[in-house]
């Protein structure tokens, strides 16, 4: 398969050489031949360079767009490409959180563009993301996904467009409660980036979040995030203390000469070592059971017991919501959370049990 990279940025060359690690024939184009001949090199033997021109195009069968991370950007790369495309040609952005859904508006076969985001370093991390627009064909995701295993890579397929995909949405996730550990004086950086690449980095690379929590116990975990979810960080604004780093333009970290890429060759040396672990998990992990939207509330799919947990649980918040003095606006949280527990209560009522032996 021909396949060309366009862009020459900073992920150009790892994605490049991800490509002909998956035996593809990889040509690396941009503006900038002289750019576009430096990431080339930087991908290793195999990889070419050429202008943008159609005829770099004529023989792809995937172009891989990594230009900057800008809408207005990309579209226009989008408009002056997509007619050197052939029919069979699949176009992929390597966005990290743009809409697909909207990139993909503008071009005449939406259908063939999807996600195909990489993470740094490319040519070395496990996974690729596949993103699946509102246009976007089955078939194209499933030749994404083909290629992301010839690449050595597992398939982390969105078969939704939402911001952040999921590798960005966790990843920001856990970021977000991580400010607020520090931001309120919980922790202090070292430790809270101790916890986790000490403690959940480990345990997750050999069972991932829903495994770890089927290996401690459904029940517990269900129980410990009744008490904790309610108190994790939500606040949609930017914490104060990563705001200040980038005003600034300074670090969390102190970095000595030449510490950051020592650390950065750390990290890629982990990935590497860590691939034997993820065949091995792959391995032992059993298929997962559907999953998706509840179902409506009184349908039959909760059971009582834990819709009645529930409905306490959002009547504990409340209670302690009316304890103290709050504004308007926050008080008025108190009685919509006891109208949602009256609804879970009522549920829970019209949900039928049944007898133990039918219910295995």
């Amino acid at each position: 398969m021909s396949a060309v990279v366009l862009g020459t940025g900073r992920m150009a060359p790892g994605i490049a050489a991800a490509l002909a690690q998956g035996g593809a024939r990889v040509t690396v184009a941009g503006r900038s031949l002289d750019r576009a001949s430096q990431a080339a090199e930087l991908a290793g033997a195999g990889v070419t360079a050429r202008a943008l021109e159609p005829g770099t195009f004529r023989e792809a069968l995937l172009v891989v767009e990594t230009v900057t991370e800008d809408f207005e950007v990309k579209a226009q790369v989008y408009a002056l490409v997509a007619p050197w495309l052939g029919t069979d040609t699949v176009l992929a952005s390597n966005t990290s959180g743009l809409s697909i859904t909207a990139l993909g508006r503008g071009l005449p076969r939406p259908e063939a563009f999807a996600g195909l985001h990489f993470l740094y370093p490319a040519d070395i991390t496990a996974v690729v993301e596949i993103i699946a627009g509102e246009a976007t064909a089955d078939e194209t995701v499933g030749v994404l996904s083909d290629l992301a295993v010839q690449m050595g890579k597992a398939p982390i397929v969105a078969h939704r467009d939402v911001p952040g995909f999921v590798w960005n949405r966790l990843q920001h996730a856990l970021l977000r409660e991580a400010l607020w550990l520090i931001d309120q004086q919980v922790a202090d950086i070292a430790t809270v980036d101790a916890a986790v690449s000490d403690g959940l980095a480990a345990r997750w690379l050999a069972a991932g979040p829903f495994a770890t929590v089927d290996l401690g116990g459904v029940d517990t975990w269900s129980r410990v995030a009744t008490e904790i979810f309610p108190h994790l960080a939500s606040d949609p604004g930017l914490a104060a203390a990563l705001d200040e780093h980038a005003r600034s333009g300074t670090t969390f970290y102190e970095w000595g000469a030449g510490a950051q890429p020592d650390v950065a060759d750390l990290r890629s040396r982990t990935i590497e070592m860590s691939r034997e672990v993820n065949v091995e998990r792959r391995r032992l992990t059993p298929a997962a059971r559907p999953g998706g939207t509840p179902r409506e509330l009184g349908d039959g799919g909760y059971g009582q017991a834990p819709l009645a947990r529930h409905a306490a649980a959002l009547r504990s918040i409340a209670d302690a919501l009316d304890a103290q003095p709050l504004p308007e606006d926050i008080a008025r949280t108190s009685g919509q959370l006891r109208l949602l527990a009256d609804r879970y209560e009522d549920a829970a009522v019209a949900t039928p049990v049944l007898p133990e032996e039918l219910g295995r």
